[in-house]
């Protein structure tokens, strides 16, 4: 024990009130450099207590982690361990920093040796970035397919009546919202699917009756799901889900199958088309690639997974445009329809818009365009639905039958 040892005691008790040396001088009754030699015995003495301390940690647990901090404001991280062994690679840093890889990616690093002879040990440190919404989405959608084991089975084409007029059956799947949250507690999403799945049906099986459907051309995308993966419309606004993401997705995608095989047992092809929704454009665009990797073997299933936000279908004597219509109004859409669909305008004499978005029927005519926005597949409703008075119209599935040669006879309606 030093024979300063009662000064350094009393020095160390004052130290926290952070005087200056003169003021510990005075009290102490010593000089300043007799305080400066007290500071550095007792500098060596904590060095002698923490080589002592670290040592025995890692002789006791090998590799630890003894420091993790998280910057919440920034979204970064920073990770300090002493391990026994020196990291050679990315995949064993992230082991021996037990570091959260659905959370955080791996920005920088760097070790060193530290430690004696007794005690020789690594100390490495890294540096995090949270990983975006993005890639954490990308991530599970490839963790998704990597698993998932596609059985498309055969399904018989229906038989050709002779006595009836071939036809189109369009269903265009607008705002189903399929994971939207309801205010009023009808959230069991198996029920809606199953609903609106036995709702299309019944509408199949009518125009089956009457004619033979050539082609049923399906709309999906158009706020199939009620957000993206970022639980928010695809511009930012916070939306509430039923479901996690990727419960809804595989929900969806396994509804889709069942759908578009059905209605390949009541006409002769099945035409999908991909319009873009404004809550979903992103992760609808995923679906709809999943769904044309699924049915890649099936030829009597036509997939258009085109991004353009106007598609563009002929069907004998009918010319037809599909659109959400959230972000062009009916008048400019039927501006826009003969130039578009130039090469082809005059050798149709019956020309159709086809919308939705806006959740209410509307039925107009331009100049000989007729235009149709349908109501929404869906009846689910939020706090915002509420408070704006979104409540009052019906939710409806309706199908639009075009006959080969005399365009729209027919409109199909069933409620939800």
């Amino acid at each position: 024990m030093s024979e300063n040892q009662p000064l350094l005691q009393q020095l160390q008790q004052m130290l926290h009130w952070k005087k200056s040396k003169k003021y510990y001088a005075e009290k102490l009754g010593v000089t300043e450099t007799e305080i400066d030699e007290l500071l550095e015995e007792i500098r060596k003495q904590e060095r002698v207590v923490e080589d002592a301390e670290v040592g025995n940690y890692i002789s006791d647990l090998e590799d630890v982690v003894v420091k993790f901090m998280e910057d919440v404001s920034k979204g970064t991280g920073e990770v300090i361990a002493n391990v026994s062994q020196e990291i050679k690679s990315l995949e064993e840093l992230i082991e021996k920093c037990k570091i959260d890889t659905e959370k955080w990616e791996v920005t920088k690093y760097v070790q060193n040796f530290w430690g004696n002879g007794e005690n020789p040990h690594w100390q490495v440190k890294a540096w995090l970035g949270k990983k975006s919404t993005e890639q954490v989405f990308q991530d599970s959608f490839v963790d998704f397919l990597s698993s998932y084991e596609p059985v498309c089975q055969a399904i018989a084409t229906p038989k050709i009546e002779v006595n009836k007029e071939f036809a189109m059956l369009i269903i265009n799947k607008q705002d189903s919202h399929l994971n939207k949250y309801d205010i009023d507690g009808d959230n069991n999403i198996t029920n809606r699917l199953a609903q609106i799945m036995y709702k299309v049906e019944v509408i199949a099986s009518q125009a089956e009756m009457t004619n033979n459907l050539e082609t049923i051309t399906y709309i999906i995308g158009s706020d199939e799901f009620n957000s993206e993966y970022t639980n928010a419309t695809t511009k930012g606004t916070p939306q509430q889900n039923t479901h996690t993401y990727h419960t809804s997705f595989k929900y969806i995608c396994d509804h889709e199958i069942l759908m578009i095989s059905m209605l390949l047992s009541h006409a002769q092809q099945v035409e999908v088309i991909y319009v873009a929704g404004n809550h979903d454009e992103f992760v609808g665009w995923h679906m709809v690639n999943w769904l044309k990797m699924f049915f890649r073997d099936e030829p009597r299933v036509i997939i258009d997974d085109s991004p353009k936000y106007r598609k563009y279908v002929s069907y004998g004597d009918s010319a037809m445009m599909f659109n959400h219509g959230d972000a062009i109004k009916p008048a400019k859409l039927a501006g826009i329809f003969p130039m578009e669909f130039k090469d082809s305008w005059s050798g149709h004499n019956n020309y159709y818009i086809f919308t939705g978005d806006k959740h209410h029927e509307v039925s107009l005519d331009f100049n000989g365009i007729k235009f149709y926005q349908i109501p929404a597949f869906s009846k689910a409703k939020s706090l915002w639905d509420d408070k704006m008075g979104h409540v009052c119209s019906k939710a409806e599935v309706t199908g639009f039958l075009i006959e080969f040669d005399n365009g729209m006879t027919n409109i199909f309606k069933q409620y939800l």
